[in-house]
């Protein structure tokens, strides 16, 4: 009959010692950190969210604005310095001391960055559809926060005619 070269009562009582146990305790949580570890690895380049639904409020003197936009994402090169380009509609309304009225805002841009922080620069013409607001352009150069392949974003900056806006969105 064969007899193994080990000594099973080494082996029992090591795993029944403390150093053993402590051991063995060690190597099952390291290797549950290691898996878990592996899969939250998110890939290089997530895309963006093709639609966007984000509003904003903007302030500049003795306006104030609220702009409701749909956008969509048009082109996207997440390895590149221009990552994204899209068209956006945007609905709004002003008040000032002279009076309120509603823009239409169609606009064309584009996002830089692939990571979260973006700097988002648009133009396009601006619609008044009632009151006295004489601008024939709308513009915007702000930053965005948003993760490409995530859902939430922020947006501030200079435009015309949201003046100095902060905005929040989701994407879909």
């Amino acid at each position: 009959m064969y007899k193994s070269p080990t000594n099973s009562k080494f082996s029992l009582t090591f795993f029944k010692s403390k150093l053993g146990l402590t051991l063995a305790f060690i190597m099952l949580l390291l290797s549950g950190q290691i898996s878990i570890a592996q899969e939250n690895i998110p890939p290089q380049y997530d895309a963006f969210r093709k639609n966007t639904f984000h509003g904003g409020l903007g302030f500049g003197g003795l306006i104030v604005t609220a702009t409701l936009n749909y956008e969509r994402m048009v082109t996207q090169h997440l390895d590149k310095k221009v990552s994204a380009t899209f068209v956006k509609v945007g609905f709004g309304t002003y008040g000032s001391i002279d009076g309120s009225g509603q823009y239409l805002i169609p606009q064309y841009g584009f996002l830089t960055g692939s990571k979260a922080n973006h700097l988002e620069v648009s133009v396009g013409p601006n619609f008044t559809l009632n009151g006295d607001l004489n601008l024939p352009v709308s513009a915007n150069v702000g930053y965005r926060r948003q993760k490409p392949g995530k859902p939430f974003l922020i947006r501030t900056g200079v435009a015309l005619p949201e003046a100095i806006y902060f905005g929040m969105g989701l994407s879909f």
